[in-house]
């Protein structure tokens, strides 16, 4: 296994852990404690998770196709919470203003969303056996 494919599968065991510890978390202490907990834990491990150059050709590779699946992910999730709030607050609830907290949590949405997606495709293209062309 490879040092990308290790970090990948850290990325993705935090980012299970920190959602889970936000959904267990929110009855007990409200959404605003719970995620501040999530984003800790996520900050914990962060170091864990250093920029390595990858080994040879096929790493560099994969680590690039996953870094522009995680960012498309994450700005199709940053505009779709953004005009999902916007939908919700104004044009179903009628208000006009939106918590502050709310652009936060959308803007870690984001970082979530990049980080996993990326790791699911790194891990998706590490397990691909591609033969090498004959020709």
């Amino acid at each position: 296994m490879s040092a990308e494919q290790k970090r990948a599968w850290l990325v993705l065991i935090v980012t299970i852990v920190s959602v889970g510890g936000y959904v267990v978390l929110v009855p007990f202490v409200g959404a605003w404690a719970a995620f501040t907990f999530g984003l800790y834990f996520l900050l914990l491990f962060l170091p864990l998770v250093g920029r390595k150059q990858p080994a040879d050709e096929r790493d560099k590779s994969i680590a690039r196709r996953g870094t522009m699946a995680g960012g498309l992910a994450s700005y199709l999730a940053f505009v779709l919470g953004c005009m999902g709030t916007w939908w919700v607050a104004f044009a179903w609830k009628g208000q006009e203003q939106v918590s502050v907290h709310t652009m936060g949590i959308i803007a870690c949405l984001g970082a979530l969303v990049f980080w996993s997606v990326r790791s699911i495709v790194i891990l998706v293209l590490y397990g691909r056996h591609v033969e090498a062309d004959d020709a």
